[in-house]
């Protein structure tokens, strides 16, 4: 490009950015047009695609990171699982149980709060003698099976050895009139002490050496042991953890999925106790600061389950009583999430064959990839889930290969099992939403508490982790890899020079645009963090400085988020020199890097949307004036991505919300509205661009796309023929666009409608108002 076809510098730049080379780059002085042929500049075009979809996915999985609270926890004396002796076993056992103490039930029935759907359990369990309560550990499950079996025998309740091989109970095992509850956990051994579901020190430890097919009978065993009850007028209530076990009862005659009572309710009824000198207003008065923004920010969970509602009692007590500062109740609530997240992965991948570990091992990849797609749509976390599943059992039996199952799953319990709801959402496809179902957890707080848990806590679950990241950052779709970019940025900062070598890396220097794309988010994301933001800018710099072409183009990604740099200008500065290096590589001529001054130029327009538009405008004015070809190149590419590129392509990790309502807009026609006082100096960017014979096609397509969109809608109609006649100061510019307007009325494929194009004309005629100052 000569310096006859780049004219004057527009008055955006200021006259000094004319005068010579730029002062936004230090250390560069080379001067003079590219060796090669002009090239037509059509603009950046967004290396990895993106679009409304990826503007909702980066929004929603920021979301999911936002709080950052006691992600791990540490084992204490109060909340370690207890683990009991190891049992061997030969020959037949007998049934061995416990009856439970009266004075349990009667301090039951004080605070026991029923659960939906209660009354129908108790006419299951009338009807058929056994029923199964399938559900998560803490739900309240061992509370409602106790209570049941309290009803309906008066206190005649035993409590069966989770040892006990339920096929071969005798019909002497059997009391008359005796209710008999047993717990199963999903891999067939006891459950968990302390899982919250029956009072503390009522159910038996971890029992490794037991084995999981007496645990598991088949239906046709617990028609035999209804028989059993049914003879001897007794009842027995199954307790079963959710995962393959509960999805086979719950197809069956005797599973029903449980759902928790209120959490409010629980929390009254065991308040009352605790707080009995102060009465009801004593009551309200903790319920009161258990809604408060303080404690429910803290708890980062929507519905409390039973046995968390049971630890806030307690929690509520002692601050009621003085014996707990707010702080210190604000910093007892900020670890439920991490102690939910501890609990769901303890003792995952437990079994001796595979198809035994992945009973847990299914359950915890879903967990995991949901708090990567929190809030995304449900096809895209269950397919993520079932691929880390894939990496889980792939690490756990290296010569085995998992399948995956087809319609034993239950849905609902599932769902359950993991605190998620699935929702009516909306997709957008183009500028189009289409109906999706959405699934989320039950609290922002389990995300962070999820994945901090695994990546603190369970070091070996990081290789099949990081992977599996790295897989789903190589999706085309944003709504795939935008949340996994982001998630891999959450991680970095706990373990930056793992997260570097394992995920950031590989990615940074990849073929694939997507994973450029994805490492330059993670960078970014991490770099939000004071801890790292250090060392990313320092490796950021390296990359730019570097002699990798795919590093310096996911330097300029990078660039693109304004969060790496110590301030906006610096980071233009950096933007300036990778454009460049683009033109002048190791010190001596070469062809231009046509890729990396795209995505460089792709990175400024992303910081046009930014906060601080009228900086970047000025930059982008410099380098248009700027004698050296690789800085007018970019200024011209800059140009015409603000004019082309919607709005929502130009998504970040920080929200501008005025920008929200005109996302569908060009860059530019946006800009208008929401900074009237740059219509000016954009308007001057505009018109050297279009008076440029290398970018002119452009614009004039980019306008096209902007009148057409005018015949839908009015007020961008009206933005454009405002902004018109200061782009066209002189009578050359007019005629062009007057032209223009009246071919798209003749098209014969596509016309405009008149009304439309007339609006144009009548701008462009000259008078008043119509020409630029």
């Amino acid at each position: 490009m000569s310096d006859e076809e780049a004219g004057a510098a527009p008055a955006a730049g200021g006259r000094d950015a004319a005068a010579g080379p730029g002062r936004d780059e230090p250390g560069e002085d080379k001067a003079g047009a590219s060796p090669e042929r002009p090239r037509a500049l059509q603009g950046p075009r967004g290396p990895a695609g993106g679009g409304a979809d990826a503007a909702r996915a980066v929004r929603e999985a920021r979301a999911n990171f936002t709080v950052h609270g006691a992600n791990t926890v540490v084992d204490s004396a109060a909340g370690a699982v207890h683990v009991g002796d190891v049992y061997q076993f030969g020959g037949r056992p007998s049934l061995v149980s416990g009856a439970v103490p009266r004075d349990e039930l009667r301090a039951l029935r004080l605070v026991f709060a029923e659960p939906p759907g209660y009354g129908e359990l108790r006419e299951l369990l009338t009807e058929r003698r056994i029923i199964a309560l399938c559900g998560d550990p803490g739900t309240g499950r061992g509370y409602a099976a106790l209570s049941l079996l309290d009803e309906l025998t008066r206190g005649t309740v035993e409590r069966m050895d989770p040892r006990t091989e339920l096929d071969r109970i005798a019909d002497t095992d059997i009391q008359d009139g005796h209710g008999y509850l047993t717990e199963i956990a999903v891999d067939g051994f006891p459950a968990r002490a302390g899982s919250g579901d029956t009072p503390a020190g009522t159910t038996g430890g971890d029992h490794p050496a037991r084995s999981a097919a007496g645990a598991r009978p088949a239906e046709i065993h617990l028609d035999r042991l209804r028989d059993l009850l049914t003879a001897r007028d007794a009842y027995a209530v199954l307790v079963v953890d959710a995962g393959d076990f509960a999805d086979e009862l719950l197809r069956g005659r005797y599973g029903t999925l449980f759902r928790p009572p209120d959490a409010e309710s629980v929390l009254r009824r065991h308040l009352r106790p605790l707080l009995g000198a102060g009465g009801t207003e004593a009551v309200e008065r903790a319920v009161a600061v258990s809604c408060g923004a303080d404690v429910t920010g803290a708890l980062g969970l929507e519905q409390l389950r039973p046995h968390e509602a049971v630890t806030l009692a307690g929690l509520l007590a002692r601050h009621a009583k003085d014996e707990l500062t707010d702080d210190g109740l604000r910093a007892e609530c900020a670890g439920f999430a991490a102690r939910q997240a501890r609990a769901w992965f303890a003792g995952a991948g437990r079994g001796g064959s595979l198809g035994t570990a992945l009973t847990t091992l299914r359950p915890a990849a879903f967990r995991s990839a949901l708090a990567v797609y929190n809030g995304a749509p449900y096809s895209v976390a269950a397919e993520a889930a079932e691929q880390l599943a894939w990496e889980f059992a792939a690490t756990w039996a290296p010569e085995e290969v998992p399948g995956r199952p087809l319609f034993t799953d239950n849905l609902q319990a599932r769902l359950t099992a993991a605190r998620a709801v699935l929702e009516d959402g909306a997709a957008p496809v183009g500028d189009v939403e289409v109906p999706v179902r959405t699934v989320r957890f039950q609290g922002r707080a389990l995300s962070s508490a999820v994945l901090g848990h695994i990546w603190d806590q369970h070091h070996n679950a990081r290789g099949p982790l990081s992977r599996w990241l790295r897989t789903l950052c190589d999706d085309s779709r944003p709504a795939v890899w935008v949340p996994a970019a982001v998630a891999t940025g959450a991680l970095s900062w706990r373990d930056y020079p793992y997260a570097l070598a394992e995920l950031v890396l590989p990615m940074a220097a990849a073929d694939s645009a997507f994973q450029r794309m994805a490492a330059a988010t993670a960078t970014a994301e991490g770099a939000r963090h004071e801890a790292v933001r250090g060392a990313a800018r320092a490796l950021v710099r390296g990359w730019a400085r570097g002699t990798d072409p795919l590093l310096r183009r996911t330097a300029a990604l990078v660039h693109g988020y304004g969060s790496v740099e110590e301030s906006l200008t610096a980071g233009l500065d950096e933007l300036g020199r990778l454009a460049g290096a683009a033109s002048d590589r190791d010190g001596g001529a070469a062809e231009t890097d046509w890729g990396l001054l795209e995505d460089t130029a792709y990175s400024v327009v992303r910081l046009l949307a930014g906060p601080a538009p009228g900086t970047v405008v000025t930059r982008i004015g410099r380098w248009l004036g700027d004698g050296r070809a690789s800085r007018r190149d970019l200024g011209l590419l800059c140009v015409v991505g603000a004019v082309s590129m919607r709005a929502w392509a130009l998504w970040g990790l920080e929200d501008r919300t005025e920008l929200e309502p005109y996302l569908s807009r060009p860059l530019v026609a946006a800009l208008l509205a929401v900074e009237p006082g740059e219509r000016h100096r954009l308007a001057d960017l505009v018109r050297f661009a279009l008076d440029n014979g290398r970018s002119r096609d452009a614009v004039l397509t980019a306008l096209t796309d902007w009148i057409r969109r005018g015949e839908r809608d009015a007020a961008l109609l009206e933005e454009l023929c405002r902004f018109l006649p200061l782009v066209a100061a002189d009578e050359p510019g007019r005629e062009r666009l007057r032209h223009l307007a009246a071919r798209l009325e003749r098209d014969p494929d596509e016309s405009v409608d008149p009304a439309v194009t007339a609006r144009v004309r009548e701008a462009m005629a000259p008078g008043e108002g119509n020409t630029a100052p």
